[in-house]
């Protein structure tokens, strides 16, 4: 009894977590459910996402790739088509203004493009040199990359507390019954025991799903 009472507790933290964590576990368990195997649908985007951190790393390597080229002379139609070409599919197939807004628009993580379309139209319209301009566009897209891995980084230990907490109980349940008490009996058999059975069970997942809410609501 003992047993399918940690597990069903540990079957609801377990869906209380993050999404990710949920489908990485479901892929390692032998004969789970493929709907499980699927990451869901409303899963929120990842700042960890390997594809996501590749395409804004290179929107800063297109910059840069684009800066050199308009130093060795290129006009900033051909450099662009060079950059694209030398940073591969990740950033599609750019030419121009039009196709860095159209490719800013279609991927989130290629947002920064635009301002890339919004720093060449300002250098078209005064003469400005544009390749400075680009560059401090890839220095500060690079700081920005660094703060939004600190950020992650620093989250994964308030994260992790979170999960530890939450499980606590399941732990102080193991330990009473260990030491010849009886948790389930009063947990399962009495009126005041299936309240407090309920109300910390509601109490420990919307605490674990409050706090995991706040530490992805800090990194986003």
């Amino acid at each position: 009894m003992t047993f399918l009472v940690v597990c069903a507790l540990g079957a609801a933290l377990l869906w209380s977590s993050p999404p990710g964590g949920r489908h990485r576990l479901a892929l390692l368990l032998p004969g789970t459910p493929s709907v499980l195997r699927r990451p869901p649908a409303w899963r929120l985007p990842s700042f960890t996402d390997r594809t996501s951190a590749e395409r804004r790393r290179a929107v800063i390597s297109l910059c840069r790739v684009m800066a050199a080229e308009l130093r060795a002379g290129q006009p900033p139609e051909p450099a662009l088509a060079t950059a694209s070409v030398e940073v591969g599919p990740l950033v599609g197939g750019l030419s121009d203004v039009a196709s860095l807004r159209r490719a800013a628009e279609r991927e989130e993580d290629l947002r920064a493009l635009a301002y890339l379309a919004a720093c060449w139209e300002v250098a078209s319209e005064t003469g400005a040199g544009l390749a400075d301009v680009v560059d401090e566009l890839a220095a500060g897209l690079t700081e920005r990359e660094e703060l939004r891995a600190e950020a992650v980084a620093r989250a994964a230990g308030p994260r992790t507390t979170a999960l530890v907490l939450s499980g606590l109980p399941l732990v102080g349940l193991v330990m009473s019954a260990g030491l010849g008490g009886s948790p389930l009996t009063f947990l399962f058999t009495t009126a005041w025991g299936l309240l407090c059975l309920s109300v910390g069970v509601v109490l420990d997942l919307i605490g674990a799903w409050w706090t995991l809410r706040m530490v992805r609501g800090a990194v986003r």
